[in-house]
């Protein structure tokens, strides 16, 4: 018995100079670093020296590594490390004390440059496995037992799923990122909190900082204010690997307004300090994929959580995978298919007045039903600034709220926390009632 140690194409242009390279790839792994989020690659004209002097490259883990495929256009799978260490959170009281370092988020990033897609697979960091040479325990106890070189030969024995390269970062690189690109913007049905993670927020789109962004994707005990009463929504290992994913596309989309890309080189030197990657990553084979990857964006990525299942394990809540479930998300991750394995499955909608004009929650409810969606309630949103009306889906299922917006011609998609038994939350703009009534 173990014990639990921390209880889109191609480019054609010509390569860039040396220097140049480098800046596009310190920036690609910094962001696909940060808590799992998504690479982003652009041209920086700065920033190269402080990556550079401030980087920590990992050459233990090196030998750990699958070898990269031979042709650049190969998809390259990244094993992404949130290192739960609170050296530097002096700040933020209600993380607690922590007795070394965790893996405390553990994602699987696949890039695929023949048509500039990315993939993220989460992994519970629960998740009940064998870890080599250590007998049966959470996932995350691999870090703690061995470093980088345990936990990528305990994810891949586990997955069965190469792994080309290594990112760790840590949470204090995590907040500096979101500071330096002047906070991340997220939409809240109701205002939501965690009196552990010192998450507080009112309804509505909120610009949230790094302090409150850390504290989003850390939470576990994620609570809403749904009329008089708090009521627990996905708090456990699975709702709060879904925040750290609704994360990675919302930091995604603030890293590719014109106001990121101008500021690259401050945000390379706040961060640079916090990131550790494998030595492979110095290689010139990442050229071609930094030019092949650049137009990478939310539409372009794909997010899903192993399914699996809260039981009890020697005394300890663990997460063990469901079968066959699990099975067919691996092979899927791995053949480059569709993660959302539930995407054929009609949806079962809350439909919230987020525009305040009467009845608008009726018609879109009466319009969704003759499209054939299931409506399970009809209510008022926590705030009637919805300009847009925003379709809330868990991150696995952001192809399926896609096609509900192409279908209705309006609204836009976001990733949030969702009641048992609901798909989806529609909130009502006023774009949808000027549809409406036009119709």
């Amino acid at each position: 018995m173990t014990t639990d140690p921390a209880s889109t194409p191609v480019s054609t242009r010509p390569l860039a100079p040396k220097g140049r390279w480098w800046r596009r790839v310190v920036i690609g792994v910094l962001f696909l670093a940060n808590l799992g989020v998504g690479l982003v690659l652009f041209a920086v004209q700065s920033g190269q020296s402080a990556f550079n002097e401030n980087v920590t490259q990992n050459t233990d883990v090196t030998p750990e590594l699958d070898a990269r495929p031979t042709e650049n256009t190969e998809p390259i799978t990244f094993l992404v490390i949130g290192s739960d260490t609170r050296e530097g959170l002096e700040s933020l009281q209600n993380f607690g004390e922590s007795n070394g370092a965790r893996g405390d988020v553990i994602m699987l990033i696949k890039l695929n440059p023949a048509n500039g897609s990315a993939q993220i697979l989460s992994l519970p960091r629960d998740l009940l496995v064998d870890i080599p040479g250590h007998g049966t325990d959470r996932i995350n106890a691999a870090y703690s037992f061995g470093g980088a070189p345990l936990m990528v030969r305990t994810v891949r024995a586990a997955t069965g799923l190469p792994i080309h390269h290594y990112v760790e970062i840590d949470f204090v690189g995590f907040q500096a990122l979101v500071n330096e690109i002047g906070g991340v913007h997220l939409d809240f049905p109701y205002p939501a909190r965690d009196l552990n993670s010192g998450l507080d927020v009112e309804a509505g789109n909120q610009l949230l900082d790094g302090a409150q962004a850390l504290a989003f994707a850390r939470s576990r005990r994620y609570e809403e204010l749904q009329g008089d009463s708090w009521v627990n929504i996905d708090a456990d290992d699975f709702g709060r690997t879904r925040r750290q994913q609704r994360l990675i596309l919302a930091i995604l989309s603030e890293l590719k307004t014109p106001s990121s890309l101008t500021e690259a080189g401050s945000i390379v030197a706040s961060f640079a300090q916090h990131l550790t990657v494998d030595s492979a990553l110095a290689e010139s084979s990442l050229v071609q994929l930094a030019f092949q990857m650049r137009g990478i964006s939310s539409q372009t990525m794909e997010t899903a959580t192993l399914p699996g299942y809260i039981t009890d394990f020697e005394g300890k809540s663990v997460v063990r995978m469901s079968h066959p479930e699990a099975d067919r998300m691996i092979v899927a991750f791995a053949e480059g298919k569709l993660l959302d394995l539930s995407s054929q499955e009609v949806l079962r909608l809350e439909v919230l007045n987020g525009n305040g004009v009467e009845g608008a929650a009726g018609r879109m409810s009466d319009l969704l039903e003759e499209k054939g969606f299931e409506v399970a309630s009809i209510g008022e949103a926590d705030s009637y600034d919805f300009e847009t009306t925003t379709i809330i889906v868990r991150p696995e299922a952001l192809a399926s709220a896609q096609a509900l917006v192409d279908l209705l011609g309006f609204g836009t998609v976001s990733t949030g926390s969702l009641t048992d038994g609901i798909d989806a939350i529609v909130i009502v703009g006023l774009d949808a009632d000027r549809s409406l009534q036009s119709g």
